[in-house]
């Protein structure tokens, strides 16, 4: 890690909020293009995320083992399971959307919300000591705009 975990944290929570907002927002009935906004916001999160709980990503990544006590690494099998097909559609013009055989309905959506919610809030209890506070008074900053969204 070549980074201070407390300069990462308003960033780790801001791209949560929008997580957990898009993710919601997927669940309300919001016209097109809306809907569509919705969503892809909220499956680049959970991309970012995914990575970020289970260590899977890149050098450059920041990882939740990094602010945590223990070793933190999570599972998301929902997530796993639709990963690549998600992949497929985001920031990509690749083939495997042509070629593409599963129907996207949208209905896994809320599923994976909670997922993410559910490994969040574990990740939270985790934190080390002197990072917990830096996340809650960023998490309770976003409360204010984000009225109505289960931060």
């Amino acid at each position: 890690m070549t980074y201070d975990p407390k300069d990462a944290v308003r960033h780790i929570v801001h791209d949560y909020v929008y997580l957990v907002a898009a993710g919601t927002d997927t669940q309300r009935p919001l016209p097109h293009p809306f809907n569509h906004y919705a969503e892809r916001t909220f499956h680049v999160h959970c991309r970012a995320f995914g990575d970020f709980f289970s260590g899977k990503g890149d050098i450059r990544d920041l990882y939740a083992r990094d602010f945590t006590r223990q070793p933190f690494l999570r599972a998301l099998p929902l997530w796993d399971k639709w990963r690549n097909h998600v992949d497929k559609h985001l920031m990509h013009l690749t083939q495997g959307r042509i070629t593409n055989k599963i129907p996207w309905t949208g209905e896994p959506n809320l599923r994976l919300l909670e997922e993410f919610r559910a490994v969040w809030d574990e990740f939270l209890v985790a934190l080390k000591d002197e990072l917990r506070p830096l996340f809650d008074r960023e998490i309770e900053g976003h409360r204010k705009e984000f009225q109505g969204y289960p931060l």
